[in-house]
Protein backbone atom coordinates (compact mmCIF):
# COMPACT_ATOMS: atom_id res chain seq x y z
CA UNK A 1 0.00 0.00 0.00
CA UNK A 2 1.08 3.92 -0.69
CA UNK A 3 2.53 5.06 2.45
CA UNK A 4 3.32 8.44 3.45
CA UNK A 5 7.25 8.16 2.57
CA UNK A 6 5.97 7.21 -1.20
CA UNK A 7 3.35 10.29 -1.21
CA UNK A 8 5.62 12.59 -0.35
CA UNK A 9 8.56 11.18 -3.01
CA UNK A 10 5.75 11.28 -5.64
CA UNK A 11 4.87 15.02 -4.04
CA UNK A 12 8.64 16.31 -4.81
CA UNK A 13 8.69 13.97 -8.02
CA UNK A 14 6.28 16.48 -9.87
CA UNK A 15 6.90 19.41 -8.93
CA UNK A 16 10.24 18.31 -10.30
CA UNK A 17 8.35 17.06 -13.37
CA UNK A 18 6.33 20.02 -14.14
CA UNK A 19 9.45 22.62 -13.42
CA UNK A 20 10.63 21.20 -16.49
CA UNK A 21 8.00 22.74 -18.42
CA UNK A 22 8.70 26.59 -16.99
CA UNK A 23 8.99 28.90 -19.58
CA UNK A 24 9.99 32.69 -20.14
CA UNK A 25 6.71 32.71 -22.19
CA UNK A 26 4.34 34.72 -20.14
CA UNK A 27 1.65 32.52 -21.96
CA UNK A 28 3.30 28.83 -21.72
CA UNK A 29 3.88 29.88 -17.89
CA UNK A 30 0.48 30.46 -16.87
CA UNK A 31 -0.60 27.69 -18.76
CA UNK A 32 1.43 25.75 -16.80
CA UNK A 33 0.99 27.47 -13.65
CA UNK A 34 -2.95 26.60 -14.05
CA UNK A 35 -2.65 23.30 -14.67
CA UNK A 36 -0.15 22.94 -11.58
CA UNK A 37 -2.73 24.58 -9.39
CA UNK A 38 -5.62 22.90 -10.46
CA UNK A 39 -3.72 19.34 -9.50
CA UNK A 40 -3.47 20.99 -6.46
CA UNK A 41 -7.06 21.48 -5.94
CA UNK A 42 -8.11 18.09 -7.61
CA UNK A 43 -5.86 16.92 -4.41
CA UNK A 44 -7.74 18.32 -2.14
CA UNK A 45 -11.02 17.90 -3.47
CA UNK A 46 -9.97 13.90 -3.62
CA UNK A 47 -9.06 13.53 -0.25
CA UNK A 48 -12.40 15.27 1.12
CA UNK A 49 -14.07 12.75 -0.92
CA UNK A 50 -12.00 9.73 0.33
CA UNK A 51 -12.61 11.12 4.14
CA UNK A 52 -16.81 10.65 3.02
CA UNK A 53 -16.00 7.56 2.03
CA UNK A 54 -14.21 6.77 5.19
CA UNK A 55 -11.25 5.10 3.42
CA UNK A 56 -8.20 4.28 5.76
CA UNK A 57 -5.04 6.65 5.62
CA UNK A 58 -3.17 4.03 2.78
CA UNK A 59 -6.11 5.04 0.49
CA UNK A 60 -6.43 8.62 0.81
CA UNK A 61 -2.59 8.56 0.22
CA UNK A 62 -3.33 6.15 -3.12
CA UNK A 63 -6.03 8.69 -3.59
CA UNK A 64 -3.81 11.54 -3.53
CA UNK A 65 -1.78 9.70 -6.25
CA UNK A 66 -4.20 9.51 -8.44
CA UNK A 67 -4.70 12.96 -8.00
CA UNK A 68 -1.61 14.06 -8.13
CA UNK A 69 -0.56 12.20 -11.27
CA UNK A 70 -3.94 12.62 -13.27
CA UNK A 71 -3.28 15.62 -15.53
CA UNK A 72 0.38 15.19 -16.37
CA UNK A 73 -0.05 14.64 -20.05
CA UNK A 74 -0.80 18.26 -19.86
CA UNK A 75 2.35 19.58 -19.54
CA UNK A 76 3.74 17.89 -22.25
CA UNK A 77 0.63 18.40 -24.41
CA UNK A 78 0.83 21.90 -24.06
CA UNK A 79 4.44 22.27 -25.21
CA UNK A 80 3.98 19.91 -28.01
CA UNK A 81 1.45 20.99 -29.38
CA UNK A 82 0.43 24.97 -27.70
CA UNK A 83 -3.38 23.60 -26.45
CA UNK A 84 -5.24 21.76 -23.84
CA UNK A 85 -7.79 21.15 -26.61
CA UNK A 86 -7.48 17.09 -26.53
CA UNK A 87 -9.43 16.96 -30.10
CA UNK A 88 -6.56 19.50 -31.86
CA UNK A 89 -4.05 17.17 -30.29
CA UNK A 90 -3.78 13.85 -28.19
CA UNK A 91 -5.81 12.88 -25.55
CA UNK A 92 -4.04 13.93 -22.60
CA UNK A 93 -4.76 10.83 -20.35
CA UNK A 94 -3.59 8.52 -22.92
CA UNK A 95 -0.13 11.22 -22.97
CA UNK A 96 0.02 11.34 -18.73
CA UNK A 97 0.60 7.24 -19.01
CA UNK A 98 3.31 6.90 -21.85
CA UNK A 99 4.62 9.88 -19.10
CA UNK A 100 4.49 7.71 -15.95
CA UNK A 101 5.68 4.69 -18.11
CA UNK A 102 8.47 6.66 -19.83
CA UNK A 103 9.50 8.34 -16.63
CA UNK A 104 9.22 5.19 -14.29
CA UNK A 105 8.59 7.56 -11.34
CA UNK A 106 5.69 4.65 -10.30
CA UNK A 107 7.98 2.07 -9.91
CA UNK A 108 8.88 2.32 -6.60
CA UNK A 109 5.41 0.78 -5.84
CA UNK A 110 3.80 -2.23 -5.84
CA UNK A 111 2.87 -3.52 -9.37
CA UNK A 112 -1.32 -3.78 -8.35
CA UNK A 113 -0.86 0.47 -7.45
CA UNK A 114 0.87 0.63 -10.52
CA UNK A 115 -1.30 -0.52 -12.61
CA UNK A 116 -4.09 1.08 -10.62
CA UNK A 117 -2.83 4.45 -10.82
CA UNK A 118 -2.32 4.27 -14.52
CA UNK A 119 -5.83 2.61 -15.30
CA UNK A 120 -7.18 6.00 -13.18
CA UNK A 121 -5.28 8.53 -15.05
CA UNK A 122 -5.91 6.72 -18.71
CA UNK A 123 -9.56 6.79 -17.69
CA UNK A 124 -10.26 9.95 -16.41
CA UNK A 125 -11.50 11.68 -19.04
CA UNK A 126 -12.80 9.27 -20.99
CA UNK A 127 -16.96 9.83 -21.70
CA UNK A 128 -17.61 6.22 -20.82
CA UNK A 129 -15.93 3.74 -18.68
CA UNK A 130 -15.06 0.18 -19.82
CA UNK A 131 -17.97 -1.83 -18.69
CA UNK A 132 -15.26 -4.52 -16.96
CA UNK A 133 -13.86 -1.74 -14.54
CA UNK A 134 -15.02 -3.11 -11.31
CA UNK A 135 -13.63 -3.40 -7.70
CA UNK A 136 -10.72 -0.77 -6.15
CA UNK A 137 -9.60 0.19 -10.06
CA UNK A 138 -13.71 1.67 -10.98
CA UNK A 139 -13.60 3.03 -6.86
CA UNK A 140 -10.20 5.40 -8.03
CA UNK A 141 -11.36 5.85 -11.32
CA UNK A 142 -14.33 7.53 -10.08
CA UNK A 143 -12.88 9.47 -7.07
CA UNK A 144 -11.09 10.94 -9.75
CA UNK A 145 -13.34 11.82 -12.63
CA UNK A 146 -15.98 13.54 -9.62
CA UNK A 147 -12.96 15.71 -8.37
CA UNK A 148 -11.75 16.62 -11.27
CA UNK A 149 -15.15 18.07 -12.55
CA UNK A 150 -15.78 19.33 -8.95
CA UNK A 151 -12.57 22.29 -9.74
CA UNK A 152 -13.42 22.44 -13.48
CA UNK A 153 -16.93 23.33 -12.63
CA UNK A 154 -15.58 25.45 -9.55
CA UNK A 155 -12.83 27.51 -11.70
CA UNK A 156 -15.60 27.82 -14.87
CA UNK A 157 -18.10 29.32 -12.42
CA UNK A 158 -15.95 31.47 -10.65
CA UNK A 159 -14.45 32.84 -13.68
CA UNK A 160 -17.18 33.70 -15.85
CA UNK A 161 -19.20 34.87 -13.07
CA UNK A 162 -16.65 37.91 -12.11
CA UNK A 163 -17.61 41.27 -14.17
CA UNK A 164 -14.09 42.92 -13.97
CA UNK A 165 -12.57 39.43 -14.85
CA UNK A 166 -9.08 40.16 -17.33
CA UNK A 167 -9.08 37.89 -20.23
CA UNK A 168 -7.59 34.34 -19.91
CA UNK A 169 -5.88 32.26 -22.93
CA UNK A 170 -6.35 29.33 -20.88
CA UNK A 171 -9.85 29.54 -19.63
CA UNK A 172 -11.15 30.85 -23.02
CA UNK A 173 -12.02 28.14 -24.96
CA UNK A 174 -11.81 29.70 -28.14
CA UNK A 175 -15.07 28.81 -29.39
CA UNK A 176 -17.05 31.55 -30.64
CA UNK A 177 -19.06 33.39 -27.90
CA UNK A 178 -22.45 33.94 -30.20
CA UNK A 179 -26.04 33.45 -29.20
CA UNK A 180 -28.37 30.93 -29.20
CA UNK A 181 -27.06 27.36 -28.41
CA UNK A 182 -27.05 23.85 -30.28
CA UNK A 183 -31.03 22.53 -29.66
CA UNK A 184 -29.25 18.74 -29.46
CA UNK A 185 -27.67 19.80 -26.19
CA UNK A 186 -30.62 21.18 -24.89
CA UNK A 187 -33.04 17.66 -25.58
CA UNK A 188 -29.80 15.67 -24.22
CA UNK A 189 -29.78 17.53 -20.78
CA UNK A 190 -33.92 17.32 -21.12
CA UNK A 191 -33.51 13.63 -21.49
CA UNK A 192 -31.07 13.36 -18.44
CA UNK A 193 -28.11 12.67 -21.19
CA UNK A 194 -24.11 13.89 -21.53
CA UNK A 195 -23.75 15.89 -23.63
CA UNK A 196 -20.31 15.60 -26.57
CA UNK A 197 -17.83 17.62 -27.59
CA UNK A 198 -18.22 17.22 -30.92
CA UNK A 199 -21.91 18.87 -30.50
CA UNK A 200 -20.02 21.55 -29.11
CA UNK A 201 -20.28 24.93 -31.41
CA UNK A 202 -20.45 28.26 -29.36
CA UNK A 203 -19.66 29.21 -25.99
CA UNK A 204 -23.17 28.49 -25.15
CA UNK A 205 -22.61 25.16 -26.16
CA UNK A 206 -19.57 24.47 -23.32
CA UNK A 207 -21.38 25.81 -20.56
CA UNK A 208 -24.06 23.43 -21.61
CA UNK A 209 -21.93 20.54 -21.77
CA UNK A 210 -20.71 21.60 -18.52
CA UNK A 211 -24.41 21.07 -17.15
CA UNK A 212 -24.05 17.88 -18.43
CA UNK A 213 -21.65 16.73 -15.99
CA UNK A 214 -24.09 16.57 -13.24
CA UNK A 215 -25.30 13.34 -15.06
CA UNK A 216 -21.81 11.86 -14.55
CA UNK A 217 -21.26 12.24 -11.23
CA UNK A 218 -20.71 9.16 -8.87
CA UNK A 219 -20.72 10.33 -5.18
CA UNK A 220 -24.06 12.12 -3.17
CA UNK A 221 -21.39 13.63 -1.92
CA UNK A 222 -19.79 14.86 -5.09
CA UNK A 223 -23.08 16.10 -6.15
CA UNK A 224 -23.95 17.44 -2.42
CA UNK A 225 -20.98 20.15 -3.27
CA UNK A 226 -22.50 21.45 -6.86
CA UNK A 227 -25.44 21.83 -5.14
CA UNK A 228 -23.64 23.80 -2.10
CA UNK A 229 -21.90 26.00 -4.26
CA UNK A 230 -24.57 26.50 -6.80
CA UNK A 231 -22.64 25.52 -9.88
CA UNK A 232 -26.04 24.39 -11.93
CA UNK A 233 -27.50 27.55 -10.87
CA UNK A 234 -24.28 30.02 -11.79
CA UNK A 235 -24.10 28.52 -15.06
CA UNK A 236 -27.52 28.78 -16.14
CA UNK A 237 -27.13 32.27 -15.38
CA UNK A 238 -24.54 32.80 -17.88
CA UNK A 239 -27.16 31.34 -20.67
CA UNK A 240 -29.84 33.07 -22.40
CA UNK A 241 -32.96 33.08 -20.39
CA UNK A 242 -35.17 30.37 -22.54
CA UNK A 243 -38.07 28.14 -21.63
CA UNK A 244 -35.38 25.63 -22.72
CA UNK A 245 -32.58 26.79 -19.89
CA UNK A 246 -35.32 27.24 -17.82
CA UNK A 247 -36.74 23.47 -17.59
CA UNK A 248 -33.21 22.27 -17.58
CA UNK A 249 -31.96 24.54 -14.76
CA UNK A 250 -35.57 22.03 -12.65
CA UNK A 251 -34.17 18.93 -14.50
CA UNK A 252 -31.38 19.27 -12.98
CA UNK A 253 -31.35 20.82 -9.31
CA UNK A 254 -34.53 18.00 -9.18
CA UNK A 255 -31.84 15.23 -9.96
CA UNK A 256 -28.84 16.51 -8.08
CA UNK A 257 -31.29 17.11 -4.44
CA UNK A 258 -32.67 13.56 -5.02
CA UNK A 259 -29.91 11.54 -6.80
CA UNK A 260 -28.71 8.54 -4.66
CA UNK A 261 -26.42 6.68 -7.01
CA UNK A 262 -26.22 2.86 -6.05
CA UNK A 263 -21.92 2.22 -6.42
CA UNK A 264 -20.80 -1.32 -7.80
CA UNK A 265 -17.62 -1.76 -6.71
Amino acid sequence: MVQREEIQYLNNWFYGYVKNFYSDDTECQAAVIFKEKHTERVCQNILRLGKHLRLDEKDLHLAEAVALLHDIGRFKQYKVYGTFNDRRSESHALLGVKELDGTGVLECLEPEENDLIKRAVGYHSSFNLPGDLSGRILLFTKMIRDADKLDILDTFTGYYSRTDRQPDTVLESGLPDTTGYSPVLTQNLLRGERCSYHEVKNFNDRKLLLLSWIYDINFPYTLSEILKNRYIECIIDLLPDTEDTRSIKKSLLDYARGRRPTLSY
